[in-house]
């Protein structure tokens, strides 16, 4: 009786030395990390499109068309 007890207590510890060593890996932290990296990447990039567009829509192409015109007039 004493040795199938002695072997439950033996995997019971190994499961909960492997568990442990599970729950304390950090390997998933650099995926996290770089998705965040990316989300901002892209809402600065988002952002800098939309700032350059209003430039150009209100001040570039509007003088651009009336230089234009003006060569022609």
């Amino acid at each position: 009786m004493r040795k199938p007890i002695q072997t439950l207590k033996t995997k019971a510890v190994c499961a909960a030395a492997r568990t442990r060593t599970i729950l304390e890996d950090d390997a998933g932290d650099f995926y996290i990390s770089d998705g965040v990296k990316i989300i901002i990447a892209v809402v600065l990039g988002a952002l800098l499109l939309g700032a350059l567009t209003l430039i150009f829509n209100n001040t570039v192409i509007p003088r651009i068309t009336s230089e234009i015109e003006g060569l022609f007039s």
